[in-house]
């Protein structure tokens, strides 16, 4: 189906299917759907085994440009990455300095994600102790997890190193299998379509003190 009332024709297509006997007979509809539009109709009770989207698939209606800047966080000196700050009047303008790891923490029971941790790249996540998370806007907002309450991994992956490639490029279905696994570590709350609740992305102690020290320092002339 390409047009039409897709809730009362898919309806109405199953009856007729399910008379002549084609109890195996699939539906498919496809016509500027999108994710709004597809809750829709399943609330309408369609019956429709397979969504053809397209359009929203590839482009963003909703957000078509993505405002993406380089940032110099360090500078080599001396054989040694220096860490360095850009300060602005504008909070979400501050950058975090340092070269950096990205840690995914997981609900060690249901494999859900607890939060995003960023960490200097210098620091691992020793799951044998607690661990704090905190929100860098807000620290006093604070989430203590024990050993075997979470495990982490560590979501940076090498692509290029020394000028080489040392990634190999997954299949089609590889990367299928990986986006419905990375789906189901979500929590519902974070996939509702409507006020989402959002993921938290929390900086390690020693970076958030790094970062607090450089803004320190930086407007009191040090």
């Amino acid at each position: 189906m390409d047009s039409g009332d897709f809730a009362y024709l898919s309806k109405e297509s199953r009856k007729m299917l399910d008379a002549a006997g084609h109890h195996d007979a699939k539906i498919t509809a496809s016509c500027d759907l999108d994710e709004f539009l597809i809750q829709s109709l399943k609330l309408q009770g369609a019956r429709i085994d397979n969504w053809g989207v397209g359009t929203s698939l590839i482009t963003s209606k909703d957000c078509p440009a993505f405002g993406g800047v380089y940032k110099l966080v360090a500078v080599e000196s001396a054989g040694k990455m220096m860490p360095k700050i850009k300060l602005s009047e504008n909070p979400d303008k501050v950058t975090v300095p340092g070269a950096k790891k990205i840690y995914r923490i997981y609900d060690a029971q249901n494999h859900k994600i607890k939060a995003d941790l960023i960490t200097m790249a210098s620091e691992t996540v020793n799951e044998a102790e607690p661990l704090i998370l905190f929100d860098p806007r807000d620290p006093w907002k604070k989430m203590r997890l024990t050993p075997g309450e979470y495990y982490a991994r560590e979501l940076h992956v090498p692509i290029i190193m020394n000028g080489k490639r040392v990634y190999d490029s997954p299949s089609v279905m590889e990367i299928r299998e990986h986006s419905i696994r990375e789906q189901n570590t979500l929590w519902e709350e974070h996939r509702r379509l409507t006020n989402p609740h959002v993921m938290p992305v929390d900086l390690s102690q020693d970076l958030y003190d790094l970062w607090q020290k450089m803004i320190y320092d930086a407007r009191n002339g040090h």
